[in-house]
């Protein structure tokens, strides 16, 4: 006999969200594009920790307080979403996110949503990092690859390409 894996393993991040009826269909089903709000909810709550960590335990402004740590910000590249079962309008359900590599530019976030330890979706997402003063793409920050790092409980791949 195996043991399966939860799909909770290798998660530091699990976010408890409540679905709101407004985000389910008339039949009381959460509609698929909610999936993707739910993936960046669990990404805010993810850099929230993050920051937590940084500041040493202190909540601080987050979302500035982020951009002015690590010098820069990130836009979503590309996004996956592996329907596997529905959530519905009420349904306690978590989200687990975690960063799971890193490129020159980019990092890869997964994230998935459970209800137990049932596995409804796998989002798999791509940022690329930029400097908000010039809105451009830049490296990946080392501080936040290591923050990152020292962060997760699976290290992300490194898939650094040298300058």
């Amino acid at each position: 006999m195996t043991d399966k894996l939860s799909p909770r393993e290798g998660f530091r991040l699990i976010t408890p969200l409540r679905v709101r009826y407004a985000e389910a269909d008339l039949q009381g089903i959460v509609f698929n594009a909610n999936y993707l709000a739910f993936a960046d909810v669990g990404l805010t709550e993810y850099m929230r920790a993050l920051m937590m960590v940084q500041n040493g335990g202190a909540e601080r402004d987050m979302l500035g307080g982020f951009m002015a740590h690590f010098g820069g910000d990130n836009w979503v590249r590309h996004a996956e979403v592996d329907f596997r079962a529905s959530a519905k309008a009420d349904d306690q359900i978590d989200i687990a996110v975690r960063i799971t590599r890193f490129g020159r530019t980019s990092y890869g976030l997964l994230v998935h949503i459970l209800r137990g330890e049932e596995l409804l979706n796998v989002i798999r997402l791509t940022y690329v990092w930029f400097d908000p003063a010039t809105e451009e793409v830049a490296p990946v920050p080392q501080k936040f690859i290591d923050a990152v790092t020292e962060f997760e409980i699976v290290e992300p791949e490194r898939a650094v390409v040298p300058i």
